[in-house]
């Protein structure tokens, strides 16, 4: 770069250059930093006072914070239920979950009329008991090979009354499941759409809708991220193209689903085209989840450089509401022992250490002392708050600091 003498407003010129000579990957760190302070973070004014009301001032204050209001979520399945090890290390890494296969058609109707819940009902079980809230997957899977042999050859009114019968997951768990995946990737199948006319996917979410009110309905699909120049962005546009047409159709769309599914594409050396890609689809306006997030790569660096990479770029992105990670644990892996962040021996690698690292640098501890007012403020991040004396470690009371309370007030009474 060749350097000149000209100085424009302090250095502006310079910055420029230097700016423009910095890698794609440094541009997008620093953006989607900013944007995660911007976003993901907001103000807290704690006054602490005595028992009659009287503002206590210079108390030193550690402030904690204990969860996480962005949800950050796993998916389990039935093996889940007898593994302890499993369980306690889903608990300290996750706070919302999804079931690998529980809740799909195949598995609670595998011969025609024999239907079982079981298992679903024993994880829900579990989550419940530990607070744990979980997305519902799917109710309906347009791709034609994960239909089940009886389904298969039925079209028609014998295929339609296969659908509402199928309708009862939705009745059986309403109120139970925070959101339901409608009709999964009807990008890349149309198992039902070819049978029953562009008309039955609305049909879908009006039904859901009547069956479970209170859960937000999701499209959800596969490619929509992706890096790979073969797609060109033409998967993310006809995403956006085909929920913009569902809308219009009536189809009562609460939140987008993307998987995020890592392959072979480097993401790592092209981290802006993924923020790209993800900007085009919150343009649509909606609530969007990263919904089955996994990266397979035999070296673990290589894989948490990928997490890092997605988990960065989606928590910048103000649209994005959560992010649910489909593999965890080699023992539990769609694909192969090289996608997940603990091994088969319950060994945490590479990129088990980056979530880590990642969950650590988005968690607040804040240290503050009140003034003669009794106040004291702080800047964290979304979620639940233990407030201790930093002299005593005494607690003295805890809060929530929620998304939509850029600034809030705390007001807590020490004993």
């Amino acid at each position: 770069m060749r350097m000149t003498n000209a100085v424009v407003g302090g250095g502006v010129l310079l910055l420029a250059m230097l700016a423009g000579c910095a890698s794609e990957p440094a541009r997008w760190r620093e953006g989607v930093n900013a944007h995660i302070e911007r976003y993901r973070k907001g103000d807290a004014q704690i006054t602490v006072v005595d028992g009659s009301g009287r503002a206590l001032a210079n108390v030193p204050l550690n402030i904690e914070q204990t969860s996480h209001a962005f949800p950050f979520g796993g998916a389990i399945s039935r093996g889940f239920l007898g593994n302890a090890k499993w369980q306690e290390a889903f608990k300290q890494h996750f706070n919302c979950a999804v079931f690998e296969n529980e809740t799909k058609w195949y598995s609670n109707e595998g011969a025609a009329g024999r239907v079982n819940y079981r298992d679903a009902d024993a994880l829900l079980a579990w989550c419940a008991a530990n607070g744990i809230p979980v997305r519902g997957h799917n109710v309906f899977w347009e791709v034609a090979k994960w239909q089940q042999a009886w389904l298969q050859p039925l079209t028609g009114e014998a295929l339609r009354g296969a659908m509402e019968r199928r309708l009862d997951v939705v009745t059986h768990f309403r109120g139970k499941l925070t959101a339901w995946d409608v009709d999964n990737e009807a990008l890349h199948g149309d198992f039902f759409t070819s049978r029953l006319g562009a008309g039955i996917v609305p049909w879908m979410f009006q039904q859901v809708r009547q069956r479970d009110p209170g859960a937000q309905l999701f499209v959800n699909d596969y490619n929509i991220l992706s890096v790979d120049q073969a797609y060109k962005n033409t998967e993310t546009t006809a995403y956006v193209k085909q929920i913009r047409a569902l809308q219009t159709q009536g189809a009562p769309i609460d939140g987008v689903g993307i998987q995020g599914h890592v392959w072979a594409e480097d993401i790592v050396r092209h981290p802006a085209r993924v923020q790209q890609r993800l900007a085009e689809v919150a343009a649509v306006g909606l609530p969007i989840w990263i919904t089955e997030f996994d990266a397979a790569d035999a070296n673990a660096g290589a894989r948490a450089d990928k997490l890092e990479v997605m988990y960065r770029t989606a928590f910048a992105n103000p649209a994005v509401q959560g992010i649910v990670m489909w593999v965890f644990w080699a023992g539990n892996s769609w694909r192969g022992a090289d996608a997940a962040l603990f091994d088969q021996d319950w060994t945490i690698n590479e990129e088990g250490r980056r979530y880590e690292a990642l969950l650590a640098e988005w968690t607040t501890h804040a240290e503050a002392t009140t003034d003669a007012a009794g106040v004291a403020r702080f800047r964290g991040f979304f979620g639940d708050y233990r407030v201790t004396r930093g002299d005593t470690g005494a607690v003295l009371g805890t809060f929530s600091l929620q998304p939509g309370q850029q600034s809030q007030r705390v007001r807590i009474v020490a004993q």
